[in-house]
């Protein structure tokens, strides 16, 4: 299908962050011309820079056929592109129910094999051992504090592995709530620094309803309310609120009513550049304390959910070495004292260690994180779990941690 090469050389993958178009696989000489495609150069010059850089012919006509296959695919920014990103936006904006994007994916899409691979995260070595029986959601636990919050992966089942499951156990065993709100990393850009869907969420397992009441509740309290809806595209491929939302129906689906409400935190990379605080800024102080007010009004236990990764190190996120053991030592270290931040209820501290770095590690889950803590103020939390997922060839890892906080 593309202009290809040999097939020892490897291939890439060309992926749509936002879900319009599918992912698909590249060889490696195609790879290359689409590097050379910047909306600038004609034809004839993405021809001229491949023969300077690969030393190998390639005629205009195999690279039309590579632009009109990408086309066909909407991988380019073009009029047929235009369209279909306005009529998929249309069909999503018109659904009640956010549909399932990564089952059959990122995770099982038929129910009997999901809840294999869900269970298994719990039983493994390493996992916390099996949920309670239906019925039984306090699991004996007569703690003096109140489970408030939790940090958990939106890393891939895969590789976080018991990670999630130790998160989502004292959901169910130290916690009775019913209204679950879920702060997720946006991966890709917010118009504003918070995105709150209103729509339900849809997984294998059944459907998460959202706590329309509390969405509307919070849209009240915030000064221009329509900011909080007008990223709602956003929610329709992001999978940090995805996984906790499958989560919490495999662990709480047919044990308890309960609710959800998604909201996808942005960028909180202007704060790191300029060296301030994030509630320092008007727009993220105001919703922070609205969500708190909100949650507090809401006269019912709330547990509020992290959907965070850590760590983001090696050659695949633009480091110049591959990954050794010293290094990934040091990640380690720097996470654990990030972690005794957070663990800490202290939310400044939590952004300062990233900050002081200038986000070097490229910590995804700081600005959902900061929010958690600024907005519940947990007296304490205990590191359940933490890990790195590495690469085989050493080209990447990525960090995480469950985390419970207490009242």
């Amino acid at each position: 299908m593309f202009p290809h090469g040999s097939e020892s050389d490897g291939s890439y993958v060309l992926r749509d962050p936002r879900g319009f178009a599918r992912t698909v696989v590249l060889p490696p000489v195609a790879a290359i011309l689409v590097s050379f495609m910047n909306g600038k150069r004609t034809l004839d010059e993405i021809r001229i820079e491949f023969q300077r850089a690969v030393s190998q012919r390639i005629d205009v006509v195999e690279i039309e056929k590579l632009v009109a296959q990408l086309d066909e695919l909407y991988f380019l920014d073009s009029l047929r592109f235009a369209t279909h990103e306005i009529r998929e936006a249309e069909d999503y904006l018109e659904l009640e129910v956010r549909p399932a994007a990564h089952a059959g994916g990122a995770y099982h899409g038929e129910v009997a094999g999901l809840r294999e691979q869900l269970g298994d995260l719990f039983t493994r070595e390493g996992g916390p051992g099996l949920l309670p029986c239906e019925g039984n959601s306090s699991n004996g636990f007569s703690g003096s504090s109140q489970l408030s919050a939790v940090m958990s992966p939106h890393i891939d089942f895969h590789r976080g592995g018991s990670s999630f499951a130790w998160a989502y156990d004292r959901v169910v065993t130290e916690s009775q709530a019913k209204l679950f709100v879920i702060l997720g990393t946006a991966h890709t850009p917010l118009k504003s620094f918070y995105s709150v869907s209103r729509k339900d969420f849809d997984t294998p397992l059944g459907t998460a309803r959202t706590d329309r009441e509390f969405v509307d509740a919070l849209a009240k309290r915030l000064g221009n309310p329509g900011n909080i809806f007008r990223d709602e595209m956003p929610h329709r491929h992001e999978h940090s609120i995805e996984f906790q939302a499958l989560m919490l129906q495999y662990v709480l689906g047919g044990r308890r009513d309960y609710h959800i409400v998604p909201i996808l935190v942005g960028s909180f990379h202007p704060f790191v550049e300029h060296e301030r605080l994030p509630n320092e800024s008007p727009a993220v102080a105001e919703f922070i304390e609205a969500l708190r007010e909100t949650a507090i009004a809401a006269g019912k236990e709330v547990c509020f959910v992290g959907g965070v990764d850590m760590a983001h190190i090696g050659q695949q996120f633009g480091d110049p070495d591959l990954l050794e053991d010293l290094r990934l030592k040091a990640q380690w270290t720097d996470d654990q004292n990030l972690l005794a931040k957070a663990c800490a209820g202290d939310a400044a501290g939590w952004f300062e260690h990233v900050a002081k770095q200038g986000d070097a590690n490229r910590i995804c889950g700081l600005a959902p994180m900061y929010t958690l803590l600024e907005t519940v103020q947990p007296k304490r939390g205990e590191l359940l779990k933490y890990d790195q997922a590495v690469a085989e060839d050493r080209t990447s890892c990525v960090s995480f941690a469950s985390v419970a906080f207490y009242e």
